[in-house]
């Protein structure tokens, strides 16, 4: 009995060898044997950091080195009148590309994002490693029906690159080339397998679309640029790419476009590894039969990334109230921590930005950890560098703060009526009294302050007055001092600080000096 047990044992482990066995040759462990792939050119996609394996190959150059923003904002000076809003955003699977020429048009939705269909006729080469080994390679046409495939050994895990041009009827070496490239690790079964590919732009591409705004058309375009630009060479062996000297800004065209609020430029392409300072320039717009220009600075732009730049025409800017011989901004001074932007409130209303004397940035206020005022007083680490504020609304440089000088003379205009030019902006009727009034902006509650150039409140075009609230100090601490009194921060003869006090219709006093340097202060901003 024993004997036969053991042969059955024997009988049963030689079975299950067996059976594993031909499991293993039938494809259950990933079955070795003859293997065909057939290549699916899905077409060319958002920027996906494909990079060639460090073991197999160098790896492509143009490789998102810098860390910038997926969405960079810019407010530019359009014309004397108009601002534009330019938002420069990276084109990711969840925002697909914008495309605007005729061989760049379709497009198809695969799951992952919108991917650009290759044009017809493109010819893309797709090479096979296992490991460092190079295995095969083949050519083949977009839209032509390719039925060659790859005869591989199954079981394994190959290496696969592929490379075309968007343009290669370009000059060579130039950007309109637009060198493509994809690379993967894919393992391959014995049968049938589909090699899918969706390939990247190694250099950088620049959609510009022109929204004019509900109820403008856009009837011009002329020219534009956009730079750097420079030489490279790309490798079709590695999909390194290697860049050279500076060359001519790239070219930016708006073609096929009629007239309409909106315009998209075709897109265009630039060599450029790495750069904090894209220029991006277009002349001679017209819209609405208004001309205006853009030019601006200072993009973050990466390599192989596409994007698209928004430029957005806003309502008509108000250039500010003109009074006291200086044209003064519509509002107070504000700072927005979340986007680092400046910009004005509202004519009657204070703003949240108090600002130390030769700071950029507004007092901060909060506690710490130990229940005490973060910023008692001016901090590099919190109130920025040393400078003027009001120098960065955008378009940068166009505001400043006052001087002591200019609101000696704002005040001596609309005081009584005098010689030379005192009193020149008072319009009576009491030609003995300033033209200042003190009191509420509206009705008999609300922001008190000080109209200038009239001797009553206005009840129509109150924006047109320069209104002074009374906005108070802030010193050591987060309680706000002497909030009856307006205090504005200024420039001395020396080119240091002073300050302004305003109260009622009389009291406006103007001081060389400023409280102290630890005082905070509401600003009010001159045009330059």
């Amino acid at each position: 009995m024993r004997h036969n047990y053991i042969k059955t044992l024997v009988a049963c482990f030689i079975a299950v060898s067996v059976f594993a066995s031909c499991q293993k040759e039938n494809g259950v462990d990933n079955l070795r044997g003859e293997a065909t792939v057939t290549v699916n050119m899905q077409g060319v996609g958002p920027s996906t950091g494909n990079k060639a394996k460090a073991g197999l190959r160098a790896s492509a150059s143009a490789g998102n080195t810098i860390a910038t923003p997926a969405v960079q904002r810019q407010v530019i000076k359009f014309n004397e009148l108009y601002n534009v809003t330019a938002t420069l955003k990276e084109v990711t699977p969840t925002a697909p590309a914008l495309r605007a020429s005729a061989n760049r048009a379709e497009t198809i939705t695969t799951g992952t994002g919108e991917i650009l269909a290759l044009a017809p006729g493109t010819a893309y080469t797709v090479r096979v490693y296992d490991g460092a080994t190079y295995v095969d390679q083949k050519t083949f046409i977009q839209g032509e029906g390719n039925t060659e495939k790859f005869a591989l050994e199954g079981g394994k895990t190959y290496t696969f690159q592929a490379f075309a041009y968007g343009d290669a009827s370009a000059e060579e070496g130039s950007a309109d080339q637009d060198p493509l490239w994809w690379e993967k690790e894919v393992a391959i079964a014995a049968g049938s397998n589909t090699l899918d590919i969706v390939l990247g732009h190694k250099l950088t591409e620049v959609t510009v679309v022109f929204n004019a705004g509900a109820g403008r058309q856009i009837t011009a375009i002329n020219a534009g640029t956009l730079a750097p630009n420079y030489n490279y060479t790309f490798n079709e062996e590695t999909g390194s790419v290697t860049f050279g000297s500076a060359t001519t800004a790239a070219a930016i065209k708006f073609t096929n476009q009629s007239v309409g609020q909106t315009w998209t430029s075709d897109p265009v392409m630039i060599a450029v590894e790495d750069t904090n300072n894209g220029i991006v320039e277009l002349s001679d717009v017209t819209i609405n039969g208004i001309d205006g220009a853009i030019s601006s600075d200072g993009w973050a732009l990466k390599a192989g990334v596409q994007y698209i730049l928004e430029l957005n025409l806003g309502d008509k800017e108000d250039t500010g109230i003109d009074i006291g011989g200086s044209m003064w901004a519509p509002g107070h001074l504000t700072y927005d921590p979340a986007t680092d932007t400046y910009d004005f409130t509202s004519n009657n209303q204070i703003s949240d930005s108090y600002f130390f004397p030769n700071y950029v940035k507004p007092k901060v206020f909060g506690l710490n950890g130990n229940g005490d005022d973060i910023n008692r007083g001016p901090n590099p680490e919190m109130n920025g560098t040393n400078g003027d504020p009001c120098a960065l609304v955008y378009p940068l440089n166009t505001w400043r703060l006052p001087t002591t000088a200019e609101m000696n003379t704002l005040k001596r205009r609309t005081n009584p009526i005098g010689n030379n030019d005192q009193g020149a902006d008072n319009p009576g009727p009491n030609q003995y009294a300033p033209a200042r009034w003190g009191g509420y902006y509206t009705g008999t509650s609300g922001q008190q302050g000080v109209f200038f150039g009239t001797q009553s409140r206005p009840d129509e075009d109150k924006a047109q007055y320069l209104f002074i609230p009374y906005t108070g100090v802030y010193n050591n601490g987060s309680d706000k001092q002497e909030e009856g009194f307006g205090y504005y921060l200024l420039r001395n003869s020396n080119g240091d600080f002073g300050a302004l006090q305003v109260q009622g219709t009389y009291t406006m006093n103007v001081s060389e000096t400023p409280r102290s340097s630890s005082t905070a202060y509401q600003i009010r901003c001159v045009q330059n």
